[in-house]
């Protein structure tokens, strides 16, 4: 198990075991920036009927147990294992749950809609479409897919399903961005020397500026939050 909050990246493997690492009982902090307006980290729901506010963009990644969001006004999202969703600025509502609810979440500025993103059965979700190939590569061909979820207009935040075929390339990272990956081996190992050993399971922020290689090993695919 790894708990790693000071890394370059910081990142928890694997997060399903979140509750291993002292902390307060309902949430583990990842990360936050200085001005809290961008939080990563893990949070449990207990069981029963729970109030929620989300003054930010709030992108969370259900990995354990079942509920039913109900916002303000009217949406009802159904939430399991593998449910992917991105509550817009100001969203208001509350979570009934018949037992815990784990997820991984980032929250950051945002903007506000008329509508929650929700893509389901992250790990298999089809069809992927081809982003191309990363332009930085040092040795093979990696070449990108995915699925975007939501982007605000601005392009300032975007969610959604990446992945990455295997392959060495040089990784500049120009926005924040939580990852939670779903399959495949890499390691990102950062110009300073810190290396991050990524697996299924793994919890990361990237910050903008970070720099260094990733070296894919076996097709990597993770949700994500960049803004």
């Amino acid at each position: 198990m790894t708990f790693s909050p000071d890394s370059t990246a910081p990142h928890i493997h694997p997060a399903s075991d979140w509750r291993q690492y002292p902390s307060d009982p309902s949430t583990l902090l990842l990360y936050e920036s200085p001005n809290s307006h961008v939080e990563v980290g893990i949070r449990r729901f207990l069981p029963g009927a729970t109030p929620l506010y989300f003054p930010l963009d709030h992108v969370a990644y259900v990995f354990a147990g079942r509920g039913q969001f109900q916002s303000a006004r009217g949406e009802s999202i159904d939430a399991a294992p593998g449910t992917l969703i991105h509550f817009k600025q100001s969203w208001r509502g509350t979570l009934q749950s018949p037992g815990p609810l784990d997820i991984s979440y980032m929250s950051c500025d945002g903007a506000p809609s008329g509508e929650t993103p929700v893509l389901r059965d992250a790990l298999t979700a089809a069809p992927l479409k081809d982003w191309g190939a990363i332009p930085t590569m040092i040795d093979g061909i990696s070449r990108t897919a995915g699925i975007l979820l939501s982007r605000d207009p601005d392009n300032h935040t975007e969610s959604g399903i990446w992945t990455c075929t295997p392959g060495l390339w040089r990784c500049e990272v120009t926005s924040e961005e939580y990852c939670h990956f779903l399959e495949g081996s890499c390691t990102y190992t950062h110009d300073d020397g810190d290396v991050i050993h990524i697996e299924p399971d793994t919890l990361a922020f990237f910050p903008q500026g970070w720099s260094g290689r990733c070296q894919i090993r076996r097709t990597v695919r993770k949700v994500y939050l960049i803004r």
